[in-house]
């Protein structure tokens, strides 16, 4: 399946105005390589990488200024200076860097980051000049650089160990799971009554000590973010009105629900959006056994994430592109392994693509699980297909032994 962001990244690229000086790779897009590659295939460029952590700023511009004049010697003045792992600086000490560079420099200048940038949510005269690429809210690409710094961003990424950006700056202290866990359960229902909590996270206790402890994790909440994260109301917790919320798991969600009424070609886009989205199984770093809500969210998102590859391999699948359509096959896969009817679509491509051997390991695997889970041989149509396969392979071994003998 190739990477859409990569595409979204170049043309973004090709269509900025000239007034940009600063290119900013949005710290995350997830094809870093792809997009490096493509600045110097397409560009005259030059690389400054800063290796350590850095509050100094006399020592980054000296080095700046060096590879800068080099270049100037050898006439690549307008070049594209690359500098990479910029947040190994310290925030203000970057911005005075960026701000000298800019001066100093005449081409553009394109900054590799695993953070953003602090005068992004500024009125700093750089964030004028400055633009990310590639940018999509749909999939939690925001434009730091351009949206209104008022509202409270609140970007909370499920799908996967779990990872929370407030206004594209991390949240990582939380002051213990509790208050963690209880961020993500409130983010992931939107809304609930406190009943529903309470149940959720301290079933053994009365409503006093329950409402005391909820209390208490919500206040944590709060002084972690520095805002409100909830709101009550007509017997309901639910998300503040002050927060503009980023959610994965809603994103990817609305996506597979819009695929399903769209024609062929919007579906597939909203499609590829939606496997793209998902980084891994529901909130990877928590303890399912003693998390029960999170273990059942788990489940339920990983059968949407293999339904979701399903669908996109069938769109491939009509449009011919059968290596594509069956690597989301396999990759579905892996989140039921006794779905017999998607095993015989893997068996089918392998079979189109003359690689019978993968065909028949795809069946020994199928009939192995559910032998060992279930107690049963496989569908007598999927037996069929696999001797099928057996009889093609052993006619084309034949066919090989005798064009090996004539040559």
């Amino acid at each position: 399946m190739s990477d859409f962001t990569y595409e979204l990244a170049r043309l973004q690229i090709e269509k900025l105005d000239r007034e940009i000086k600063v290119i900013i790779v949005h710290p995350n897009y997830y094809s870093r390589n792809q997009i490096l590659s493509y600045f110097f295939d397409q560009m005259s460029c030059f690389y400054l990488r800063i290796d350590d952590y850095t509050e100094d700023l006399d020592p980054l511009i000296k080095q700046a200024h060096e590879l800068v004049d080099e270049q100037t010697r050898q006439g690549a003045a307008d070049s594209v200076l690359i500098v990479d792992q910029c947040d190994l600086v310290e925030g203000s000490v970057f911005t005075d860097f960026l701000n000298d560079l800019v001066h100093y420099f005449s081409g553009r200048i394109v900054l590799f980051s695993r953070k953003t940038f602090a005068y992004l949510h500024s009125d700093h005269p750089l964030r004028s000049v400055s633009q990310i690429v590639p940018r999509d809210e749909s999939v939690m690409l925001h434009d730091y650089a351009t949206r209104d710094s008022r509202t409270a961003l609140l970007e909370v990424r499920a799908l996967g160990s779990g990872h929370v950006l407030l206004n594209g700056i991390p949240v990582d202290e939380w002051d213990g799971e509790l208050p963690r866990n209880l961020f993500f359960y409130l983010i992931d229902k939107g809304i609930a009554t406190r009943n529903q909590i309470f149940e959720t996270f301290w079933p053994n206790l009365n409503t006093r000590e329950a409402t005391n402890v909820f209390h208490v994790t919500k206040r944590k909440i709060s002084e972690v973010l520095k805002l409100d994260l909830t709101y009550y109301s007509s017997g309901f917790y639910r998300i503040s009105p002050e927060i503009e919320l980023s959610y994965d798991v809603s994103l990817f969600a609305g996506m597979l629900q819009g695929s399903v009424v769209a024609p062929p070609e919007e579906a597939g886009r909203l499609l590829e959006r939606a496997i793209w989205l998902y980084r891994g199984g529901f909130l990877t770093s928590i303890d399912a056994r003693q998390n029960l809500w999170v273990e059942k969210r788990r489940q339920e998102l990983m059968q949407s994430y293999g339904d979701a590859l399903i669908a996109f391999g069938k769109l491939q699948e009509e449009n011919n592109e059968i290596e594509s359509a069956l690597g989301c096959y396999v990759r579905a896969s892996a989140t039921n392994r006794q779905r017999e009817d998607l095993a015989g679509s893997i068996m089918t491509l392998y079979m189109k693509l003359n690689m019978h051997d993968d065909a028949l390991k795809t069946y020994q695997a199928l009939e192995s699980e559910i032998l060992n889970s279930l107690g049963i041989s496989p569908a007598q149509w999927l037996q069929d297909l696999a001797a099928d396969i057996r009889e093609r392979e052993i006619i084309e071994k034949k066919r090989e032994q005798n064009r090996l003998k004539n040559v």
